[in-house]
């Protein structure tokens, strides 16, 4: 006796459905794992964060075994160095160097929050008032190129703002 198309059908179906119940677990075993191994990694991070900052000392080195050199690991783990936001910046050219060395620290010490030059032009301009920000708002209206090119655009914000374009060196 034949199975009908519509058996076979239906037994592939089943068969489909045991296979995606069967991926969903190992999905969720290994999203499992992950959060375990990252629950583990944040918790070495801290421990080794501490042990820099001379609080305890790592697992398995007692306080007979210090660790000794002269040039002690630094380890930056993303979000961990405190940057305080820079200056809003009006236009004053007294200012400008200040302020685009504030915006360049933010960008060295996060460079996973700036992938490109449209993330590091919309960050200085969220920080921008004043003269400044009048200066960037047909930018802005009119989807100017400057937006996707961060040195061009720090290059026009120097034209206009930074001392030496005021004859003062």
């Amino acid at each position: 006796m034949e199975t009908s198309e519509t058996d076979q059908l239906a037994q592939l179906l089943g068969e489909l459905r045991a296979e995606v119940h069967s991926a969903r677990q190992e999905t969720n075993a290994l999203r499992r794992e992950l959060i375990v191994a990252k629950e583990r990694m944040d918790d070495l991070a801290r421990q080794l964060l501490q042990s820099q900052a001379g609080h305890t000392p790592l697992p398995g080195l007692g306080a007979s075994a210090p660790i000794q050199s002269s040039n002690p690991v630094q380890v930056v783990l993303p979000g961990v160095i405190p940057l305080a936001p820079p200056e809003r910046f009006a236009g004053d050219p007294k200012r400008f160097a200040v302020f685009m060395n504030q915006c360049g620290l933010h960008f060295l010490c996060r460079p996973g929050a700036f992938p490109n030059d449209q993330s590091k032009v919309a960050f200085v301009l969220s920080y921008l008032s004043g003269s400044a920000a009048d200066w960037s708002i047909p930018l802005v209206n009119q989807d100017d190129s400057l937006l996707q090119d961060f040195q061009g655009f720090q290059q026009n914000m120097e034209k206009l703002f930074a001392r030496h374009s005021q004859g003062q060196v």
